[in-house]
């Protein structure tokens, strides 16, 4: 029992390291001149438009698909860089919550009726 505790409570010690990390990432996606620079915690911190002539009235919709693509680049990068932190910080792949399921809750894949 108290093996099991302490299994959680390391788990529970890099699930904070994780989030930490990822609380400190900014992540930058450009798309046809736009660039956007969101925090992890989806907080937009910095919108850049290099080419002035997005501005124009007559680009109003290219301005508006490459604001929605940069946003879109950045939810990609996000998830990919969380996924590459679980491993790095927690040791196992996210896509396989199966497997952590029956490390945690001994080898029935935390399902009591498999025991």
């Amino acid at each position: 029992m108290f093996w099991k505790m302490w299994e959680m409570k390391q788990l529970y010690d890099k699930y904070k390291k994780l989030q930490d990390t990822l609380k400190k990432l900014v992540i930058r996606a450009k798309e046809d001149w736009v660039i956007v620079e969101i925090t992890w915690e989806q907080k937009l911190r910095k919108t850049e438009i290099e080419d002035i002539t997005l501005l124009s009235p007559e680009n109003k919709e290219r301005l508006e698909k490459a604001i929605k693509a940069a946003f879109d680049k950045w939810q990609a990068k996000a998830q990919e860089i969380a996924m590459q932190k679980t491993k790095e910080i927690l040791w196992f792949d996210p896509n396989d919550l199966a497997w952590m399921m029956g490390w945690m809750w001994g080898g029935n894949w935390g399902f009591p009726w498999l025991s």
